[in-house]
């Protein structure tokens, strides 16, 4: 029962968290990266470049165990969904640079991925052909953000709207649903190896977010700018990475470091959040 709830439910969640992120782009997403390319590229690189890095060098330095590694090392490969666009919001980010790094990341995922997994997997554990674990993450990630958009650019009205908008809010429930399902499938593992995967799933989060610090920093961009690429670098689509293991790999003691991490990023995330509306209540109040 456990099994079948993993690697029916896991599809669906996520394909429901990537439609989501359809829900919230557009064309003009895509043009935009076209009018501020040195700022898009930069966070890009540093997301799809700098943060696998980063997982690589814990893993090495750490002599972290197979599975630890190799869980870390999907998560490193699965930039964030919707969830860090309405982290980005919340916190008072550029959202709309936000969601155009998802929109790039989305097209890229379902390939850069699967073609990056041997780096650190063995020959053992890759247990799928490279054509089908592509396959099957286009059909989970680039078809459901198209639906998505397909709805955002026909469906008008605000009934759409009011859907749009729960839509969204529902995308990190489903992230938290994801995690509790697979969890609630790997308890003893997952009991055995906390402290280790702990440590390191915050640590690629902190890492994460403070190498987009440095981008917003050498791009000699503001506050917002530096909020914005912390979160999109150092968030990653938890989602993404338990489905490759569970569903694709057939191994879910692999999802445990991804599981984790998408309960201890609410950590960094929560506090930024609460700094960013503590301090935009005072300015409101101030006037």
């Amino acid at each position: 029962m456990g099994q079948t709830m993993l690697t029916v439910a896991l599809p669906i969640a996520l394909a429901w968290m990537m439609y989501c992120v359809g829900l919230t782009l557009s064309l003009a997403d895509f043009k935009r990266v076209g009018r501020y390319p040195r700022v898009i590229i930069s966070g890009l690189a540093a997301q799809l470049i700098g943060l696998p890095l980063i997982a690589l060098t814990l893993i090495h330095f750490l002599g972290l165990p197979e599975v630890v590694a190799v869980g870390l090392w999907l998560l490193a490969l699965a930039p964030g969904g919707a969830s860090s666009n309405v982290i980005t919001h919340l916190c008072g980010g550029n959202t709309a640079l936000s969601i155009s790094m998802t929109a790039v990341s989305s097209l890229i995922i379902p390939f850069s991925l699967p073609l990056l997994l041997p780096v650190v997997l063995s020959d053992s554990q890759l247990v799928l052909p490279l054509k089908t674990a592509i396959l099957q993450l286009v059909m989970v990630t680039l078809v459901p953000v198209s639906i998505g958009m397909l709805c955002h650019h026909f469906c008008r009205g605000k009934g759409y709207g009011r859907f749009a908008k729960w839509a969204g809010r529902s995308s990190i429930w489903v992230l938290m649903f994801t995690v509790a399902i697979t969890l609630a499938a790997n308890t003893k593992v997952f009991q055995q190896l906390f402290s280790t995967v702990s440590v390191v799933a915050i640590a690629l989060c902190l890492l994460g977010m403070a190498l987009g610090v440095v981008v917003a920093f050498w791009l000699k961009g503001g506050e917002v700018l530096t909020k914005t690429l912390a979160i999109e670098v150092g968030i990653q689509n938890a989602g993404t990475a338990i489905f490759v293991a569970v569903v694709q790999l057939k191994q879910p003691e692999l999802a445990l470091t991804p599981l984790l991490y998408g309960v201890l990023m609410n950590i960094p995330v929560a506090v930024m959040i609460y700094r960013y509306q503590r301090g935009h209540s005072r300015s409101l109040f101030a006037r």
